[in-house]
C-alpha cells in the first residue's frame, strides 16, 4: 500500500494523478480493512483504534495540512473524496478526521506563528488529536448564544462552562475550545474567543457518553469545565473577540 507520507514530499506535476493514487489508497483500505469490521465496531459501539493507528500511518491526520508542517497538503477536494470513501466503509471514520482537520485549519488560517508550529507538526503526526468544543446544551445552531466563559486572570485564562455533543472528547488531545470573552459584547459574537486547549490540564471532565442512534464507535460526550486554566499564548489568533468568525471558518 502507498504510504502517503512520502507521497507528500513527491514532485508529480500531475496533481489530476496523485489525487486518483490516494484515493485507490484509501479506498483500497476501506475495502481490506473497514468493511470487514465495520458491523462489529458499529454495533459494539466501539472505538475502532486499529483502524484509527492505520489512518495515522497513511498520513490522514495532516491530509490537508501543508507539507511545511510535515502534513499531506492535499487540496479539499482530494479530501472531499477521502471522506467519500471512509464513509462508503464506515461513516464514523469519517468523524475521527474531520474535527481534527478543521482546527488544523483554522490554525493555518487564523493561529500565530508560534502556535502553527507548536500543534500542526504534531497534529500531522496524529500525535495531537483535536476536537471541536462549541454545542452547548442551550447553543445548538445558534452558537453566538453559548455561556461557557474565559476569564482572563494573569498569563492565562481560566475557563468556566459546560459543552454538548462534543465529538472525539476523549480521545482528542486538544480542545478548539469557544468561550465568551466578554459575555456582554453586543453583538454577541463580537464577545466569542477561540481557544487551543490541552486537554490533560486540572479542570476539565469529560462526561457521560451520549447514546446515537447511528454514527456510533466514535464517542459523542457531555464536557465540562471548572476552572480549567489555558494559557493566554493559546488564544488563537492572539486577539480576543475573533473566535466566532475563527470557527465559522472551519466550519465552512
Amino acid at each position: 500500500m502507498v504510504n502517503f507520507a512520502r507521497m507528500a514530499g513527491a514532485a508529480v506535476e500531475d496533481r489530476r494523478a496523485v489525487t486518483a493514487q490516494v484515493i485507490d489508497t484509501v479506498r483500497r483500505f476501506v475495502e481490506r480493512e473497514v468493511i470487514p469490521v465495520a458491523s462489529k465496531y458499529e454495533h459494539a459501539d466501539e472505538y475502532p483504534q486499529p483502524l484509527v493507528d492505520r489512518m495515522r500511518e497513511l498520513g490522514l491526520f495532516g491530509a490537508t495540512i501543508p507539507v511545511e508542517y510535515g502534513g499531506l497538503g492535499l487540496d479539499y477536494t482530494t479530501y472531499a473524496m477521502i471522506v467519500e470513501e471512509l464513509c462508503r466503509g464506515w461513516m464514523s471514520l469519517s468523524g475521527v478526521l474531520n474535527t481534527h482537520l478543521m482546527f488544523a485549519y483554522v490554525l493555518q488560517m487564523h493561529g500565530t506563528p508560534e502556535q502553527q508550529a507548536r500543534y500542526l507538526p504534531a497534529m500531522a503526526r496524529g500525535e495531537q488529536r483535536a476536537a471541536l468544543c462549541l454545542t452547548e446544551p442551550h447553543a445548538g445552531s445558534d452558537a453566538q448564544r453559548i455561556r461557557t466563559t474565559a476569564v482572563r486572570r494573569g498569563d492565562h485564562y481560566v475557563v468556566n462552562g459546560s459543552k454538548m455533543f462534543i465529538t472525539n472528547a476523549r480521545t482528542a488531545t486538544i480542545y478548539s475550545l469557544v468561550a465568551k470573552t466578554e459575555p456582554n459584547a453586543d453583538p454577541p459574537y463580537k464577545g466569542i474567543s477561540l481557544f487551543a486547549a490541552e486537554k490533560d490540564a486540572p479542570g476539565v471532565t469529560v462526561g457521560r457518553q451520549l447514546d446515537k442512534l447511528g454514527y456510533k464507535g466514535v464517542e459523542t460526550c457531555e464536557v465540562s469545565f471548572e476552572d480549567f486554566r489555558v494559557p493566554a499564548g493559546n488564544l488563537v489568533g492572539g486577539v480576543e473577540g475573533r473566535g466566532f468568525a475563527q470557527v465559522m471558518s472551519g466550519l465552512e
